[in-house]
């Protein structure tokens, strides 16, 4: 079990660095450009004033941009679930499916080696491995804010955000994954994982603009991501209904990948397979 983390984590290595990176250095410069250009502008206050309050209020409830939590959430907290969303959904939908379309599942579970531990330790590692991008991301977030004295903020504080963001990327990715184990390809998980994504992304910022939109909004993961806002504290209803999803989801996967037959190259169709392992 421990053969198949590692080998897996060890596989996610370039993307864990080029995405944990890209982030933290983005996370770094966010500070230095409001530093430079915010606090160095102050007509820019009267400028962001003349815009309708809809503009900013589709990217997150921003009272204030110029506060810590506004500012964080218009730039980069607010689009982030969507840019990392589609890498989480991408590599979830492939986790298990990937290997059935090549044929090497066959041959890991032709080891002694149990369907439950091939299941859990794939999931671990894309697990740890987006949790090392969340932290590889704090960390440029945390030295650009001591560079700055613009805030005042503990360095616990900044990691509330990254903990909702991880839950609201987790119930997506587990949605990719038990989806892969009812559509006839990887592709086809991802592709209708990431829909959704984008889907509740919109239905959520639209919902703060039309109250129309609330009733549907009511089914939005989105609506229960915090953004930058979990900086003054968690909501810890929200997170633990980002998390109840997201086992709901999980569970369904294992129990589906138990019960199945492999397929092979996309093999299966739409349907439902939950035949028990051996039966005709």
């Amino acid at each position: 079990m421990l053969a198949i983390f590692w080998r897996k984590l060890k596989k996610n290595g370039l993307m864990i660095l080029g995405w944990g990176i890209g982030l933290a250095a983005l996370g770094y410069l966010l500070f230095n450009i409001y530093d430079r250009f915010f606090l160095q502008n102050v007509d820019l206050q009267q400028i962001m004033g003349a815009f309708p309050e809809e503009v900013f209020a589709f990217f997150g409830d921003t009272d204030n941009i110029f506060d810590l939590e506004g500012y964080l959430t218009l730039e980069f907290f607010s689009y982030v679930p969507i840019i990392l969303g589609i890498m989480a959904v991408s590599s979830a939908g492939s986790l298990i499916a990937k290997g059935e379309e090549e044929g090497t599942l066959e041959v890991i579970l032709a080891q002694p080696v149990s369907r439950t531990a091939v299941f859990w330790s794939k999931l671990a590692a894309l697990l740890v491995s987006l949790g090392l991008i969340l932290a590889i991301t704090w960390g440029g977030f945390a030295l650009g804010y001591t560079n700055t004295s613009s805030f005042d903020v503990s360095y616990l504080s900044l990691v509330n955000p990254f903990i909702s963001l991880f839950a609201i990327l987790l119930v997506f990715l587990s949605l990719a994954l038990m989806l892969s184990m009812i559509l006839p390809s990887s592709g086809a998980a991802g592709l209708v994982a990431g829909f959704l994504l984008v889907a509740s992304y919109f239905i959520t910022s639209l919902a703060r603009i039309d109250s129309n939109l609330e009733g549907v909004n009511r089914f939005s993961p989105m609506q229960y991501y915090q953004s930058g806002g979990a900086i003054s504290g968690l909501d810890w209803n929200n997170l633990i209904i980002l998390f109840a999803i997201s086992a709901v989801f999980i569970a369904l996967a294992w129990v589906l990948f138990e019960r199945r037959d492999l397929r092979f190259g996309g093999s299966g169709g739409f349907r439902l397979a939950v035949r028990k392992k051996g039966m005709e």
